[in-house]
């Protein structure tokens, strides 16, 4: 299929071809690859679903028996400690972090949109910030 894909996207590109050709194709591409991930999305759901389950068993199990992990054989099952860190009091972490000048605890990145909005209003960046810009194509249905 991949090939099929290719060849076609390289016979749309040819010189030969105008430009309508050329849009028309790019967005049958695109149009085809959202279609191919719904249908995997949509294929892959039960199968995500099994998995979670089968994680919940095993998870269980090694609780009930007390073990950190299992062997198989073949494989081992283990567990793992995932960790999630959010704010739940933005203004209250942020204070902390500027009595205790904790600044590690904060991973800072500009806000595009700011940096836009500061852009326009002061034809120029804050100290610090690199812009870059480039032309691409977009398409969009008329």
């Amino acid at each position: 299929m991949s090939e099929e894909v290719i060849d076609q996207t390289a016979a749309a590109a040819a010189p030969s071809h105008t430009i309508e050709d050329v849009v028309a194709r790019y967005v049958a591409l695109r149009d085809k690859k959202a279609a191919l991930k719904v249908e995997l999305d949509k294929a892959t759901e039960k199968i995500d679903e099994g998995m979670v389950r089968l994680e919940r068993f095993m998870l269980d199990y090694l609780n009930k028996t007390g073990l950190s992990s299992v062997g198989t054989g073949e494989f081992t099952a283990y567990k793992a400690s995932v960790t999630s860190v959010t704010t739940g009091d933005k203004q209250a972490f942020l204070d902390y972090v500027k009595e205790q000048e904790a600044w590690g605890l904060l991973d800072v990145r500009p806000s595009k949109t700011a940096v836009v909005e500061f852009r326009t209003e002061n034809d120029d960046l804050p100290p610090g910030i690199n812009w870059r810009e480039e032309n691409v194509v977009r398409i969009r249905r008329a």
